[in-house]
């Protein structure tokens, strides 16, 4: 299984926190995070225009979208889970803006 700790520390810094009926996964170091199908109904729900890319040339994956609050927005993981992961932290800390950790 992958190291997500850097992204799953990001991710419960902007206060994300499970709530009872999302789909989640566990973390080798007991943390949860949201499965593949919730993180991508989230940018549905909120976004424009998402992109996942593989990179063939390297293991990197790039998730790009627009928001109705910012344009084109990308970033970059090492894992397609980890990619999403920081996506779905981003969208989270734009529509909870006052969650966020210091």
């Amino acid at each position: 299984m992958q190291d997500l700790g850097f992204v799953l520390d990001g991710l419960y810094a902007a206060g994300w926190w499970p709530s009872e009926g999302d789909r989640c996964l566990q973390d080798t170091d007991g943390r949860w995070y949201p499965d593949e199908a919730m993180m991508l109904e989230s940018f549905a729900q909120t976004t424009s225009n998402t992109h996942i890319l593989a990179s063939e040339h390297s293991a990197s994956v790039e998730i790009v979208w627009s928001s109705s609050d910012q344009n084109r927005q990308s970033v970059h993981g090492r894992s397609r889970t980890e990619a999403l992961i920081l996506a779905f932290t981003r969208l989270y800390i734009e529509s909870h803006p006052c969650t966020q950790s210091v």
